[in-house]
């Protein structure tokens, strides 16, 4: 999940609920394959970080709003079949839970796109593309200012 890092310390909120939101379908796709090669506990370790970050997003909401309302309905309503899938140690359940998952993910990516507020986290290394090849290995470069994580 590593992947996800330069990510989540660039994006703003509706960013953030975007990562979220690639975290579980990642976690999904993986504890498929996992289960196709017969690695029950990797895919048990999988679909319950897939459901712990389902769980994250749950508890940001506010629900003082409708929409938030709503999104829990849904949210509810997948987490019962990822914990099917944990019950039964099948994927079959989690294919229910991307179905309703997916179209939102696919929703908060258009908000994401026309959120132009600054990231949640500042002074944090930025990460540019650019890798460098080195002697039998391939090197990441960080361009950054002297200032690392948060500003106390």
């Amino acid at each position: 999940m590593r992947i996800f890092t330069a990510r989540i310390s660039e994006a703003n909120r509706s960013g953030l609920v975007v990562v979220m939101y690639d975290i579980i379908f990642a976690s999904i796709e993986e504890a498929e394959e996992l289960l196709k090669a017969g690695d029950k506990d990797g895919f048990h370790r999988e679909v319950s970080r897939a459901q712990k970050t389902l769980r994250e997003l749950m508890a940001t909401l506010d629900m003082q709003y409708e929409i938030s309302r709503q999104l829990m309905s849904l949210y509810i309503y997948a987490n019962r079949f990822i914990i099917d899938a944990l019950r039964l140690k099948s994927a079959e359940p989690l294919s229910e839970a991307l179905r309703v998952l997916k179209p939102l993910g696919k929703s908060f990516e258009g908000v994401a796109e026309q959120d132009k507020s600054l990231p949640v986290m500042e002074h944090t290394q930025h990460l540019y593309a650019g890798l460098t090849y080195g002697r039998g290995t391939l090197n990441e470069t960080i361009l950054s200012g002297n200032s690392r994580g948060y500003k106390a």
